[in-house]
């Protein structure tokens, strides 16, 4: 997995400004500690799975729940606590915002993002 990490640094202050910190950072780090890339990342997402990069920081959807019928937001965990949450609405569009820009820098890779990312559409627009 490269470390060139410029398309996700191109957009750091627009996630940020939307209340993404916690997902910037998540897989900021994700890809530093050379966990998995943006494809499986958006993968798991679709099918509802979070991710723990490593302890004291992991995110959580609905199929990380006990029940995942009572899932309403996405839970970040930074530290021993959680440290934000995005409507599942929310989360998607920044997933979006992130998916274009590692586009941009990855054309070959465009059907594989865009099909997961219309599962994950597909998945939290109920």
């Amino acid at each position: 997995m490269s470390h060139n990490l410029t398309w996700l640094n191109t957009i750091e202050k627009e996630i940020e400004e939307q209340g993404g910190g916690d997902l910037y950072y998540l897989i900021e780090t994700m890809y530093k500690e050379h966990k998995m890339n943006l494809l499986q990342f958006i993968y798991d997402a679709s099918r509802g799975i979070g991710c723990i990069v490593h302890e004291g920081l992991e995110y959580v959807l609905d199929q990380d729940l006990d029940d995942p019928k009572e899932f309403d937001e996405v839970s970040f965990l930074v530290g021993d606590y959680e440290s934000s949450t995005l409507s599942p609405q929310h989360f998607v569009e920044l997933m979006q915002i992130i998916s274009n820009s590692y586009i941009e820098a990855h054309p070959k890779e465009k059907d594989s993002i865009e099909f997961y990312m219309n599962k994950l559409r597909e998945r939290y627009s109920k």
